[in-house]
């Protein structure tokens, strides 16, 4: 099984964790921002875009510290 780190857009530029505020109502225009450091991480929609790219094909996702890792 080959693990590989998710990380860009969803990984903060400023601290490199992956930590993000979501508001209750948000849509694919709000800003977010990393919740460890405030840095903006980008729009909601292009992040959900993002992640949907970058786990396509896993078999799961692991959460360890703040790192997410794929599993295919």
């Amino acid at each position: 099984m080959t693990k590989a780190r998710l990380d860009d857009m969803l990984d903060c530029k400023r601290c490199g964790r992956i930590q993000m505020t979501i508001p209750d109502n948000a849509d694919e225009e709000t800003p977010i921002h990393c919740s460890n450091c405030g840095g903006y991480l980008g729009l909601w929609g292009e992040l959900q875009r993002d992640f949907a790219r970058q786990i396509a094909n896993a078999e799961s996702i692991d959460l360890n510290h703040g790192t997410m890792t794929k599993n295919a």
